[in-house]
């Protein structure tokens, strides 16, 4: 089995909050990536690319009536974020003062598996390609990059929304098997992968 193909990235350019956008914007452009998960220090960003260009959950749940403060795509905040699709992932990460960048993309025989990660909420709205979800008994909300969802009257969810993540395997001399690598794929509300993905 080969493994994944994964190049250095140049991260040069990258000075202030202008040319981070712009860089994830190009990365987004040049290996067809969808979607933005980004952690820094004041929270988790979600976001999504539309004909190339970036647009973060706080750009759209931003007003009072949504009663959520997510926290803005900033240099000087981030520690690490990943933009990802069906053809392939790529990292961004700080380590101290330095900035470093990686692909990640499958050769077509890569031995993986796929596991479908619920994410947090069982009830959800969407707005503007985004779905706002939040458990009914906390006040804990975020904001995915996905509106395909089933909700009941009540804004329940019919199905959560899971995180799709690719699990790349190795094995040793002994024929032990390891995962060496993860990257993140797509979102679905689907359950198995023998449906169909909505992209």
């Amino acid at each position: 089995m080969s493994e994944v193909l994964c190049q250095k990235l140049s991260v040069d350019g990258i000075i202030d909050d202008e040319t981070l956008v712009s860089w994830l914007e190009e990365q987004a452009r040049n290996w067809k990536l969808n979607y933005l998960l980004a952690h820094a220090d004041d929270g988790v960003i979600w976001g999504r690319f539309d004909e190339g260009k970036l647009t973060t959950a706080e750009k759209v749940f931003h007003k009072p009536e949504f009663k959520v403060d997510f926290p803005s795509l900033r240099l000087l905040t981030l520690q690490q974020c990943r933009i990802f699709g069906q053809d392939g992932e790529v990292l961004l990460w700080r380590t101290g003062e330095t900035l470093l960048a990686r692909l990640i993309q499958d050769n077509p025989d890569t031995n993986k598996f796929s596991e479908r990660q619920i994410l947090w909420g069982n009830h959800g709205e969407k707005r503007d390609n985004f779905s706002l979800l939040w458990d009914g008994s906390q006040g804990l909300k975020h904001a995915v990059p996905f509106t395909d969802i089933a909700l009941d009257k009540h804004h329940k969810l019919i199905n959560p929304v899971r995180l799709i993540v690719h699990h790349y395997i190795t094995y040793d001399n002994d024929g032990l098997a390891r995962i060496y690598l993860s990257r993140l794929v797509n979102l679905t509300t689907r359950i198995n992968n023998h449906e169909s993905e909505t992209h």
